[in-house]
Order: C-alpha cells, then structure tokens, then sequence
C-alpha cells in the first residue's frame, strides 16, 4: 500500500514537472513587453561570423509596470523604434518585433519617451 501512494506521489510529481516545463517553454504563454530602442546601449556580441547586437531596455507592459529586459538582435536596431517584445521567464525575451507608435497600449505610450 505505501509502495503504491508512493508511485501514485512520484508520477503526479512528474506530470506536474512536465507541465510546468511545457508552459515556461511554450511561447504561447508569452507576456508582451514594449520598449524603445535606445542606441546608446547597443553593445556588439559578434560571434565569429554572425553579427550580434545586445540591448538592455526598460520595458512596459500594457498595465505599465516596468522591468528592464536584455535580448539580442541579428542586426543593429532603428535608434527610438517601439518594440514588441515577447518575454518568457525561464527563455527571457523569445521574439521582438518592431511596431509603430499607434500600436503601443496608452499606459506605454504615457511611460515612453518621444511618443
């Protein structure tokens, strides 16, 4: 009998494991950050022959708490473009995408500069 609640124990303690590894790591769960490129922070990371560009941004989220994020780009970003920022906690910032001023939720618009 203990050696069943046992079992029964360990694998609801794997499942919970494996589920909570699916939703840190799928990028549906993902919560939206906003942030303006500031070119000043740009520090290049090349890596042989790939060129890396890494940002530390103060972010906004569309209830306008902040958090800084850093992530790395493919290329030199546009100096003052708002950014989508796709953030997980365990993966960091996922994705980022650039976006236009009217696309940014009032409560970043108000803690962005130059809006």
């Amino acid at each position: 009998m203990v050696k069943r609640i046992i079992s029964i124990v360990l694998t609801l303690l794997v499942l919970g494991a494996l589920a909570g590894a699916f939703w840190l790591t799928n990028s549906d769960n993902a919560s939206i950050w906003y942030a303006q490129v500031n070119d000043a922070v740009a520090q290049e990371k090349s890596d042989g022959d790939e060129e890396l560009w890494e940002y530390t941004l103060n972010a906004y989220n569309d209830g306008g708490a902040s958090r800084q994020l850093t992530f790395t780009a493919g290329k030199r970003l546009r100096d003052g473009a708002y950014l989508k920022l796709a953030y997980l906690p365990v993966r960091e910032v996922i994705s980022w995408e650039e976006v236009q001023s009217d696309q940014l939720p009032q409560a970043v618009r108000e803690r962005l500069p130059e809006h």
